[in-house]
């Protein structure tokens, strides 16, 4: 089988979508339908078990030597890492069911050991979930990013400029430059500075509040007197 290779767009928001926030050792619930291409995290350092949901996995994909993986042919799951501890290059893999076939694309991230669960088409019947209901998949969060990073407008969104300046913690100032503005997200670019007398190292997980979908930091590491852009992504409050 002939692997899919990402676009060069996708593989520079990987990171960017994953940052979506969940806690360490978080389950993943990946919806998918047959062909589909779904975005997961896996441990750099440590194994990820991967699984369906109702189903067993019968066949793995990839390419040979970018990971390790051991197969549990009793529960129909494997466990899978990098092949480097070091790496962040993505993982791409198909996974067959006796369902279906889906394609992973997983970014190694340095997290603990994570588990993810392909959850295949449901019967129409059932109800849709809240991430369907309100739209907030991977594509919304994957446009409004492209919008954001690009000082674009999005058709159904309205724009806002700001100027409105807070200390985040002491030496690190956030400037809020735009707001975009849509039905149930709002999408904000800030520029946060090091205001302080020493270099500052952030992680997108020190940025993250109830409501908070998504976050983006251009450079996480800061010298003192230098700023980078940050891209938040959050729920629609009733003040907005």
């Amino acid at each position: 089988m002939t692997l899919l290779k990402p676009s060069p767009v996708l593989l520079l928001l990987l990171p960017l979508l994953l940052s979506v926030s969940q806690p360490a050792a978080a389950l993943q619930i990946l919806d998918a339908r047959d062909g589909d291409t779904v975005l997961g995290k896996i441990s750099q350092k440590e194994v990820t078990r991967i699984s369906f949901e109702r189903s067993r996995i019968r066949k793995i994909t990839g390419n040979a030597g970018e990971f390790v993986l051991e197969k549990d042919e009793e529960k129909g799951q494997i466990f899978i890492r990098p092949a480097s501890p070091e790496s962040t290059k993505p993982i791409n893999l198909f996974i067959t069911s006796e369902r279906s076939t889906v394609a992973l694309l997983l970014q190694p991230v340095d997290t603990p050991s994570d588990t993810i669960v392909i959850r295949e088409a449901r019967d129409p019947m059932k109800s849709p979930s809240r991430m369907e209901r309100s739209g907030l998949h991977v594509r919304t969060l994957k446009n409004l990013l492209l919008a954001m990073a690009g000082d674009a407008l999005p058709d159904d969104m309205a724009v806002r400029e700001s100027r409105q300046e807070m200390t985040l913690w002491p030496g690190i100032r956030l400037t809020l430059q735009r707001v975009w503005l849509g039905a149930r997200i709002v999408g904000e670019k800030y520029q946060l500075a090091n205001t302080g007398s020493s270099d500052v190292n952030l992680t997108e997980r020190d940025l993250y509040k109830p409501g908070v979908m998504a976050v983006s930091l251009e450079h996480a590491s800061l010298r003192p007197g230098a700023a980078t852009n940050l891209f938040v992504i959050r729920e629609q409050q009733a003040h907005d």
